[in-house]
């Protein structure tokens, strides 16, 4: 639908120059081949209200936008009139240290609020990729999660409450801001992981956790992924509390300065603590056959980690490239990473991890055509399904996308998600088509 000229005017008359984008002004928002007639920078939750509603009247269709770091999840829109552009919704709006909890707006950049809360010695394990970039709104949506989620859990076990935006621009909240609260079913769960298709997020309380004095990490590298796997294995069933726990092949760990097939394993906490769970990590990996290398520059690496396959996957191979996620059954992680790896055709190159603690796959496949790229992303979905799990594209060439669904088969509760997104949205204005499914 277009704008139109009165509605264009309106909306400049409400946004001013700095609020209202046009033109080739949109092309930083463009998703695909999609690019929105007009891209908003709403100051305040009013404006952003506001504008929801005329789209609302209008059946604009509406596509929220962050840092953009993340928009290639998905599929691209079915329409797309306007950007709704939160990053100017970047407070911090309550910090309380001695609850350990803290409130924000959606669009607040990661690395900007990690260093708000650094000055009080918290944090919010939230390792989302680039996170210089994505803000915390499209993670909350995109529900990405890091190596972390090994200790901390992922964005369900962080977010304590949500204001949202509803398709017609009237707000409300979900949870609370307060760790303990029992009000019945958790509404806040429904928008972590929707794709802004739903509600759009605009402010999120979330829990924090302590700054530990010290982190280590080591690599150990080991002949084969089953040893890598049997290591994990033991690691994670015993008294040690890990911070990550990253299987990694070859490809991966090249990308991330590493060596051969391993595994990273991180420690954190009091320094005491630390040396007694290095010393039972040693042991457990001398009875594998694997010795510990520590990693002296830790943080760069464990950045490299959280950022891949976002980060780049740091393959030689030229040509096209297709970004993924994926999950299996946490002890068949080793099992997944040779299936796909025996699945692939020769022309496709593989770099692969897996937070082992939650089953959670993620790589980056390189072709030098796009028929070929399609060919390795069906067969590593096969190859995974096989097994139990998943496979969802994150990140796809264009020319790559015609004859493959990204998310793949639909979920059994796709009825379910239907009956939510007509109750949310029943006009569809919210990131038309995106999501699974088509909706």
């Amino acid at each position: 639908m277009s704008l139109g000229t009165d509605l264009g005017q309106a909306l400049r008359a409400l946004f001013g120059a700095e609020g209202l984008l046009t033109g080739g002004a949109t092309e930083a928002y463009r998703i695909g081949r999609n690019r929105p007639e007009a891209a908003l920078r709403p100051a305040d939750e009013a404006a952003l209200s506001r504008v929801l509603a005329i789209a609302w009247a209008g059946g604009l269709a509406v596509v929220p936008w962050g840092g953009g770091s993340h928009q290639s999840i998905g599929n691209p829109p079915e329409r797309y009139d306007l950007a709704l552009d939160l990053t100017r919704l970047d407070r911090l709006v309550a910090h309380d240290p001695g609850d350990l909890t803290a409130t924000a707006q959606a669009g607040i950049r990661l690395a900007d609020l990690a260093r708000r809360l650094a000055e009080h010695g918290q944090f919010l394990p939230l390792d989302v990729p680039l996170p210089e970039r994505a803000t915390l709104g499209g993670a909350l949506a995109t529900r990405l999660s890091g190596p972390l989620r090994c200790r901390y859990g992922t964005a369900r076990d962080l977010v304590l409450g949500l204001r949202v935006a509803h398709a017609d621009g009237t707000i409300s909240k979900a949870g609370a801001r307060v760790v303990k609260n029992a009000t019945g079913y958790d509404v806040t769960k429904l928008y972590l992981g929707s794709h802004g298709t739903l509600g759009i997020i605009l402010e999120a309380t979330f829990r924090l956790y302590p700054r530990p004095e010290v982190e280590r990490g080591w690599w150990l590298r080991a002949p084969d992924l089953a040893t890598v796997q049997a290591l994990a294995n033991r690691v994670l069933g015993s008294h040690l509390v890990p911070s990550r726990v990253e299987l990694m092949e070859g490809g991966a760990a090249q990308a991330c300065g590493l060596g051969g097939n391993g595994l990273l394993v991180c420690v954190s906490g009091l320094p005491e603590a630390v040396a007694g769970q290095r010393a039972d990590l040693e042991r457990m990996a001398g009875a594998c056959g694997l010795r510990l290398a520590e990693i002296p520059d830790g943080p760069p690496v464990w950045k490299a980690v959280s950022d891949f396959p976002w980060g780049g996957a740091g393959m030689a191979h030229a040509g096209l490239e297709a970004l993924w996620r994926g999950g299996v059954l946490p002890a068949d992680c080793a099992k997944a990473v040779q299936a796909i790896q025996a699945a692939l055709p020769q022309r496709v190159q593989a770099a692969v991890a897996a937070t082992v603690s939650h089953g959670a796959l993620r790589g980056a496949f390189r072709a030098e055509t796009a028929g070929a790229l399609v060919q390795g992303l069906n067969a590593a979905r096969e190859a995974l399904v096989g097994l139990g799990g998943y496979l969802v594209v994150q990140r796809l060439p264009d020319a790559a996308r015609n004859g493959l669904d990204v998310w793949g088969r639909p979920p059994d509760g796709l009825g379910v998600m239907r009956r939510l997104k007509a109750a949310f949205d029943p006009k569809g204005i919210l990131n038309p088509g995106r999501f699974v499914g088509g909706l």
